[in-house]
Order: C-alpha cells, then structure tokens, then sequence
C-alpha cells in the first residue's frame, strides 16, 4: 500500500462507512427480493406449463378414446382417474356452463357446483390456459390451471364429426354410444352427468371446462429451498461487505491512530532533541538507549557505542543518585553538583534523575536530565554585581558631596603653603605631594561618580575606521614610548553604526592604556573591526604577559586592579558603556601569549534606561 492510498484511507470520514454499509446493505435486499420474485415467476411460468401439457394430454387422451370406443362414461372416468393419479395431481375436474361438475377425480363432487356462474364468467376461460393459485378442499394450497375442454380437434366440422359420431356408433353396435343429437344440439338433459351412459356435452352455446389442480407443496419447497440458499448467499455477501467495511473502517482508524502516534513522536523528539537539557535515558538493566543531542554536546562525546552503559560514561556522582532513586523510588529534582568534561573544564549542573515506569508500575529504565548552570550563575554573579554597584553608587553620591569640597580647601592651602618655600626644598616638595595625592583623590571620586551615575549615551551616526584611527593618535605617543607596534584591522566595507562615538572612544583608550601598560618591554598592539551575525565587533589584543587565571571572572568588578596604582574601576566603566549600547565584552584568550578583548555592539542598539 503506497503512501497515498494510506493517505486517502486515512481521510474516510465513518459516516462514509457506515453510508456505504447501508447502501451495501440496500443492495443485497433488493437482489435477493428480486431473485425471490424471479423464482415465484418461474415456478408459475413452470405450473402452468405443466398444467398445458396435461390439459392437452387428457384431450388427446379424450380424442383417441372417442375413436376407440373410449368416449364411454366409465372410460373417461377411468381416464381422468389414471391422470389424477399422477404426482402432484390434485385433482382433476369438469364443469359445464353453470359450474357444476360433470366429470371428476372426486366422484363424490360429480353434479356438484365446483363454482358459481358468476365466477365462471369472471374467470373468462378460453383456449388458452390460465392458472390461479386456490385452497383445495384438503385444505392444501393448491396451482389450479383451467382452459375450455375441447376434446375435438379444431379441423373437424359439425357434420364431419356427426358422421364420424354415426360411424363409431356402428362399429361398437350402437349400444352406450355417444347420442349425438343431444351432444351437439342440445335436446335432452342441457349438459348433465347421466348414470352410465357418458359425459353429455354442453349446450350448443355454453361451455364445458376443465379445472387441473396441482399441488404446490413439492414447488414451494423447491422454491423454500433456493430463497434459503439465497438468503444464505445474500447473507454471506453482506457479512463480507460489512466485514470489508468494518476492516476498512478499522484500517482507517488504524491509520488514523498511527498517524497521530508518529504526530506526537515526531513532535517529542524534535522537543527533546531541542531542549536545553541534557537527556540520557537507559533500560532497566543500565544500557543506554536514548542521549539527544545536548548530552552529546556536553558530554563532549559525538558517538555512542549500542551497549554502552551509564556507568561509562556519566559521572559517578549522577549514577549515585539513580541508586538513591531505586532504593527510595523517590526521583531526584536539581540535584546541584560540578560535572567535569572530558576536556578538563568543569561546570555547574543540576541534575534530575527518575525512573520509567509504565501503567502497570513495571520497572522499564532510568531518565537522567542534567542542565548546564553555567548561565545561570552568570546571571547570578550579574545581579550580585548590580548589586554591589548600587550600593557603591549611594556610597558615591554621599561621599563625593562631602570630600570634594574639603578636598578643594586642602588642594588650595597644599598649593599655598608649596609657593612659600623655596624651590626645590623639601617643605616645597611635600606640598606638592600633597597637592598630587589630592588630585588623584579626586580622580577616584570622579570614577566612582562615573560608576555611579546611569550611563548618558548620545547616540548617532559612526564611522567605525575613524573612530579607531582617532582613538589610536591619542595613545600614540605613550605606545612610541613603551616600544609597543600598533596594528590595526578593519574591514573596508565597513558601514556607518549608530553609537555614541565619544563614550566608545573612552572605552577604546581605556583598554589602550591597559594593553600598553601590560607590555612595559615593547610588544604589538593589534585592533581589528568587522561585522558579525551579531553586528559590530572589536577585537583589541596585546603581546603581554597575560592575567592571571584567578583574574578572569573578577576583571570587571570594581576596585579590582592587578597594578599598584591603580583604581579597579576602568574595566568596570567599560563594560557599563558597552552594556549601554546593548553589547557585551568578554575576554577571548588570556596567557603568556597576551590578552584579548571583544567587544559586541548591535548595528542600531537599543540605549539603555
């Protein structure tokens, strides 16, 4: 069966079903209804040709007989015995004009009226045979053909057969002959049964008929018969038919049933082959037989060999839980631990371990989901680190309103005292340390405002390769100094961007500083701008000696610095102007080969509140 014809049954609705059942249904009643009244029809199309035959046998009969002396009374009782005395022969009788018996099988009916007058006429007997069905005196059904008995062949003429009726009454002596003035004209006793002497025929103008019954019984069982084999056959035809159409009904909701199974299947696999969670499920004896494709990734295994177990290749912390789990058949829900992959790095998961069981409670295998916390603390070290900003920027507004203004004063009176020692004295050098330490005091306090307060971006149309190339002069001088060879790299299609170009300015220069500072030996600079899937990207990179790799996760916290003299508050602000234009920055690489900074910046970001 092709997928089309699956496709076509698949689509029949059950109304259509059962209509079709019910027109099948129609049809083998009509067809057996038809054959019933085909077999009525034949069975009285053969009754009545049977009854022709024995009509036209018994003039025959009456014929020869009149030739051969047979015409007496008693021979025409002896013949209409023998004939009745066939199967199936009923009776056999003859009346006159008036309906009463002058002739048969039942002797004692013999002078009787067998039918009335009236009756007579509205059966309108003639030549040919007609039939009627009649209960017969036995009381059974009985297949009645009557016709006009006409003994006389129809060549012969009245005065042919009054001189043949002469010559037979010379060659049997005259004696019990036929009396032919009475047969043919009439005179004597109007067409009754006389005691021996022979059948009178009727009056001129009546008529004499003769009735033929037979009985039905033996061709209503034959009849009986063949509608219980066509009932039969009728039967078996529409057990057949429905049956085909309750399989095809069945097969429709078979497919159907299949159809929707695959349907959802399909649809839980593509879910869990796209969740975010790694999935491994194994059979009641440990085997796996199901990792979609986030285990695979996190596991950092591509294949996994049939037969593989849980064991060889989860951690045995997790395959710990699923025993926990089987003990207690209480499932494990994110269980927080460190997973640590085959490339030696180590992250944080949760993870869920519970069983399969069916409706029956019946044991079928295990289902390990581990999910990567990697993001999750992330964003968690995010907040705390939103946190800490907000309490340093209520520390700042209150602090920067009181220090700055004694600042100024001890700045004014160090500058005071400085100008009234002589140059070059130790009272002339202290003031200007004091006057020094003051300003950079100052220089703290307006970092930590600038951490602080919400980042006031401007945003408008930049040239990218003008913005590096200006940011890059203003460091040129203090790289020429330190031996550092600036490279820089961007591509020449580079489009206009919408970002405020004097805070990403600031942001450039500030990582200049720190990459120059970080090879006080000389070493190469290298800036590189293109365009990404996620738009703008900068890539800053030195040849220093790296950071520490402790360093890493806390660059960006504020007052965290690996120099002396400095504030830990640069890299802080730098990622807030980035943050500000909807980008991000990560260190890519960090070891004896140098450091990199990227930086990702929407084409058109969305300015922060």
């Amino acid at each position: 069966m092709n997928n089309r014809l699956k496709a076509y049954l698949g689509n029949v609705s059950p109304w259509i079903v059962i209509g079709m059942s019910l027109i099948l249904v129609a049809v083998v009643l009509t067809l057996a209804l038809m054959n019933y009244n085909r077999e009525k029809e034949y069975t009285g199309r053969v009754l009545s040709e049977k009854g022709t035959a024995l009509i036209r046998a018994f003039e025959a009969g009456t014929r020869t007989g009149m030739m051969g002396r047979l015409g007496q009374g008693a021979n025409i009782q002896l013949l209409i015995d023998e004939t009745a005395a066939l199967p199936d022969i009923l009776y056999i009788t003859i009346v006159d004009a008036d309906g009463r018996v002058i002739a048969s099988s039942e002797k004692k009916m013999i002078g009787s009226k067998f039918i009335s007058q009236a009756g007579l006429v509205s059966l309108s007997p003639s030549n040919s045979t007609k039939w009627r069905i009649m209960d017969s005196r036995g009381g059974t059904e009985a297949f009645e053909a009557y016709k006009l008995f006409a003994p006389t062949q129809p060549s012969f003429s009245r005065h042919g057969m009054h001189n043949m009726s002469r010559h037979m009454g010379r060659m049997m002596g005259g004696r019990n002959s036929w009396r032919e003035n009475e047969f043919f004209s009439g005179h004597g006793r109007t067409g009754r049964m006389h005691s021996r002497e022979g059948i009178e025929p009727a009056r001129e103008n009546g008529k004499t008929v003769i009735f033929i019954g037979m009985d039905m019984a033996p061709f209503k069982a034959a009849i009986k018969e063949d509608l219980s084999l066509t009932l039969t056959m009728s039967g078996t035809l529409l057990l057949l038919g429905l049956g085909g159409f309750v399989s095809l009904f069945w097969m429709n909701s078979h497919l159907r049933s299949r159809k929707l199974l695959q349907d959802n299947r399909a649809l839980t696999e593509e879910i869990v082959a796209n969740l975010p969670e790694a999935i491994v499920s194994c059979s009641p004896g440990g085997e796996v037989n199901f990792v979609n494709p986030t285990a695979r990734q996190m596991l950092a295994r591509d294949v996994f060999n049939p037969g593989q177990t849980a064991r060889e290749i989860l951690p045995e912390a997790i395959i710990s839980l699923a025993g926990e789990v089987r003990r207690t058949g209480i499932p494990v829900i994110n269980s927080e631990m460190e997973l640590q992959k085959p490339s030696g790095a180590v992250i944080p998961v949760a993870v869920s371990v519970t069983e399969i069981r069916t409706g029956e409670s019946e044991h079928v295998g295990m289902v390990y989901m581990i999910r990567d916390l990697t993001q999750v603390r992330q964003l968690q070290e995010q907040i705390r680190k939103a946190d800490r900003l907000a309490a340093i920027g209520q520390l700042a507004a209150g602090v920067a309103h009181e220090v700055r203004n004694p600042l100024s004063s001890i700045k004014g009176y160090a500058t005071y005292f400085g100008s009234l020692f002589p140059k070059d004295s130790d009272n002339r050098k202290a003031a200007e340390v004091m006057t020094a330490e003051v300003e950079r005091l100052n220089r703290v306090i307006s970092e930590l405002l600038e951490m602080a307060r919400p980042a006031d971006i401007k945003l408008r149309e930049t040239d990218v390769k003008t913005l590096i190339e200006s940011s890059l002069r203003l460091v040129s001088q203090e790289a020429e100094s330190a031996s550092v060879l600036i490279e820089t790299d961007v591509a020449p299609d580079m489009p206009l961007i919408t970002a405020d170009p004097d805070r990403l300015a600031q942001t450039l220069i500030n990582l200049y500083v720190n990459a120059i500072q970080a090879m006080p030996g000389g070493g190469r600079l290298s800036v590189s701008a293109g365009l990404s899937k996620q738009g703008l990207k900068i890539v800053v990179r030195d040849t220093g000696g790296g950071l520490p790799g402790d360093d890493l996760s806390r660059i960006f916290d504020p007052y965290y610095t690996t120099k002396p003299s400095g504030t830990g508050l640069g890299l802080a602000i730098v990622q807030k102007i980035v943050e500000a234009h909807g980008g991000t920055i990560e260190v890519e690489y960090s070891g004896t080969q140098g450091t990199s900074f990227i930086i990702t910046i929407p084409e058109t970001p969305e300015r922060e509140a």
